[in-house]
């Protein structure tokens, strides 16, 4: 009986250490994501919106360089600031390749034509028009 109780903890114990294990290596990552972007470009889409590209270049001869693709308002600040304060935001797209168009057809259906290698991509971004929080739709051509 004595056997049996210490086999049970000792099962638990081990369960509790790959939890405890696999919850650093999350907390480690999410912290560490996006650390090393640095702003690239910045263009104007329209009165209201604004392309960012932030680009992570610490990979080496396996690691491909990243970039993340962002629409949002403008940003005022530094290119410092501006890859600081995207670090915080969801790009919506994620790849090695470069985006050649983005259409505005209102302010909620935003086209982008792409060409490369997609790691990630949204059918949807949140930005703020005057104050207000607005939704749109995207859609993509990938080359």
């Amino acid at each position: 009986m004595l056997d049996k109780t210490a086999i049970n903890w000792m099962a638990a114990c081990f369960v509790l250490a790959l939890f405890l294990l696999l919850g650093g290596y999350f907390v480690f990552y999410s912290q560490n994501s996006n650390k090393n972007d640095q702003l690239q470009h910045s263009y104007r889409i329209n009165n209201n919106l604004w392309l960012y590209i932030t680009e992570d270049r610490e990979g080496n001869a396996t690691v491909p360089i990243t970039n993340r693709f962002y629409i949002t308002d403008k940003i005022n600040g530094s290119e410092d600031f501006i890859a600081n304060k995207l670090k915080y935001q969801i790009p919506f797209l994620t790849g090695s390749g470069t985006i050649s168009q983005v259409k505005v057809s209102d302010n909620y259906n935003i086209a982008i034509t792409y060409s490369g290698k997609v790691s990630s991509l949204s059918d949807s971004i949140s930005y703020s028009l005057n104050g207000q929080q607005v939704n749109a739709h995207l859609s993509y051509q990938i080359n």
